[in-house]
């Protein structure tokens, strides 16, 4: 049975004749109510209805057994008054059991109570969202209707996402408790301060460029870097999107680099992240643990054919290996994830999904990061001396979007829909699309026999401000050049900030002699560049004059003055160089 379930554990015996009340012998009818105060803590309010299937069988006690260890204050209590419950806790589960006050016998009978308790652990305070989840319920065959309600107070933030919704207008039914509980977050976006350290080192006996990857802008993630120790040469956004920061470790030596970013998680994509895929075959074609020509894999892919079928597959395939995350665990891939099913990670999850959806023929790609979570076993990470965890993405032609999706979630959770919606708590690290290894994540970079904890994540409450484009413009011309030639050079845009521009549009126009030249460079990531060749002719001129090269980048302007110098200028120095060597041989002359 799912551990995220309430399970229904049946102690009845009955007064006529002694055994026990077996499940065809009555049906239980829920309803339950939640309230979660501002606090936090929830009420929750059972009324059950017990009916009776059996002429001379009737409950006497009836035990609830609850996945959490923060319940208290229990009320109980039938038609006759109040009942005192026996409370047990145990191994993270509180078992409450009821004696009722009176016996109700006969078919069909009816025997009611209600059970009410604070649960601490029905909704949580986590950075600046409010996260709420009510567990679902197991199958039960003595269970009859079971409807719930939610209710939260005001001063919540609006709602971002609820899954499933409500069956009938504030209520849900059983079988919606039966795929997987209720899930709803409040708030408009999650924000994280996280520290990282990339350990270098170079063995060699010359200086070698090494490169890291740093958290990336993403549909549904802004980075801003608020410190990087020390300072790149470089950094580029690859094919996937990702920053790599480029470095020149000397010889024989070791280079640590602090970062420190602070980052927004959203659940609404980004607007100016909605593009056409110019290079799907990148995303379909075979890679290492992504097994696309492989017959089994093939045959997968013409079954399922859409990415929530292949979703579906894999939650419905393979089964999560609690015992493997105290390891060090080893990639099977998605071949190896169908060999050994019941063996899998969220690597296994991650690769069969991307397998059987790339010789679909639908392009998806990996994403390796850090997710947060207050339940490792309803949402278990890989775990280390830095707790990383890996789930795919899929391009969706209708939104023009990489959407991400969890398959080892939505297993772990017993059916929570991370297909349709995913949360706050996702923070991509790396993307592999082009490569299915590479670049490595923040967190993977070790040194020594004993691997170290170079990631730390934190929840920190900002607000949402929005930071002004800082860029820094270097040129690279002569200030002072003869008529006659060409002015040739490069002007250098350097986005010196934290944050991505969204699109740096550079313009550069020449007087009092003509030049114009424009280019557009989207999505520069911090410490990221954009270059511009100059290339002017100077016609010949018979006097000194000033030419002005003015560069508007994003609607401001900054200007380049240099200094042309009149042709004969070259003639008067030559004529002046030779007239000094003509006196000089004819002062040797003389003197023989």
């Amino acid at each position: 049975m799912n551990i995220c379930k309430y399970l229904f554990v049946l102690l009845i015996i009955t007064v006529l004749n002694v055994r026990f009340v077996y499940a065809s012998d009555f049906q239980a009818d829920y309803d339950t109510q939640y309230a979660v105060s501002p606090s936090g803590t929830t009420i929750v309010t059972q009324n059950v209805t017990l009916t009776n299937k059996q002429s001379n069988v009737y409950p006497k006690q009836y035990t609830v057994t609850i996945d959490s260890e923060q319940i208290n204050n229990v009320i109980a209590y039938d038609t006759k008054g109040v009942i005192t419950p026996k409370i047990t806790q145990k191994d993270r589960r509180t078992e409450i059991a009821v004696m009722f006050n009176s016996q109700v016998v006969g078919i069909d009978k009816k025997q009611t109570f209600t059970l009410r308790y604070e649960n601490g652990d029905i909704a949580r305070k986590l950075g600046n969202i409010w996260e709420v989840r009510i567990p679902g319920i197991t199958e039960d065959t003595t269970l009859g209707e079971y409807t719930v309600s939610l209710q939260v107070p005001s001063t919540f933030p609006q709602n971002a996402y609820m899954t499933p919704l409500p069956a009938t207008g504030v209520r849900w039914n059983k079988s919606q408790l039966l795929n997987g509980g209720i899930n709803a977050a409040y708030g408009d976006y999650q924000s994280y301060t996280v520290d990282i350290l990339y350990p270098l080192e170079n063995e060699s006996l010359s200086p070698t460029l090494q490169t890291i990857a740093i958290p990336p802008d993403t549909s549904y993630q802004n980075v801003t870097i608020s410190s990087i120790n020390p300072k790149p040469t470089e950094i580029k956004k690859d094919t996937d999107g990702n920053w790599i920061a480029s470095y020149i470790v000397p010889a024989s030596s070791k280079l640590e680099i602090k970062t420190q970013l602070s980052i927004k998680t959203f659940i609404k994509a980004n607007s100016q992240s909605q593009k056409p895929l110019t290079n799907s075959i990148m995303y379909t074609k075979q890679q290492p643990f992504w097994d696309t020509n492989n017959v089994a894999i093939k045959d997968y892919a013409k079954k399922f054919t859409t990415p929530r079928e292949i979703y579906n597959f894999v939650i419905q395939t393979l089964s999560y290996n609690y015992g493997q995350i105290a390891s060090t665990p080893i990639r099977k891939g998605a071949l190896g994830a169908l060999t050994n099913p019941k063996d899998s990670l969220c690597t296994e999850f991650t690769d069969l999904f991307i397998a059987i959806a790339r010789a679909a023929g639908i392009p998806a790609r990996e994403v390796v990061g850090y997710a947060y979570t207050n339940d490792s076993r309803l949402r278990p990470l890989l775990v280390g001396s830095d707790i990383l965890h890996a789930w795919p993405e899929y391009y969706d032609s209708e939104t023009s979007r990489w959407t991400p999706i969890d398959p080892t979630w939505g297993f772990t959770t017993g059916g929570v829909n991370y297909f349709d919606i995913f949360d706050f708590n996702h923070i991509a690290f790396v993307i592999h699309g082009e490569s299915s290894e590479l670049p490595y994540p923040a967190g993977s970079f070790k040194e020594g026999s004993i691997p170290q904890k170079n990631v730390s994540v934190k929840f920190s409450e900002t607000t949402n401000s929005v930071t002004k484009d800082a860029f820094k413009v270097t040129f690279d011309l002569p200030k002072r050049i003869t008529a006659g030639k060409e002015l040739k050079g490069t002007i250098q845009v350097d986005n010196i900030g934290g944050t991505r521009i969204e699109k740096m549009d550079v313009s550069v126009s020449g007087t009092p002699y003509v030049y114009k030249a424009q280019k557009t460079e989207l999505l520069v990531p911090p410490y990221g560049s954009l270059t511009m060749p100059i290339s002017i002719y100077l016609p010949i001129l018979l006097k000194k004059s000033q030419g002005i090269l003015d560069v508007t980048i994003n609607g401001e302007q900054t200007s380049f003055q240099y200094e042309v110098l009149p042709t004969y200028w070259i003639y008067a120095v030559s004529g002046c160089i030779a007239f000094v060597i003509i006196l000089l041989l004819w002062t040797f002359i003389r003197r023989k």
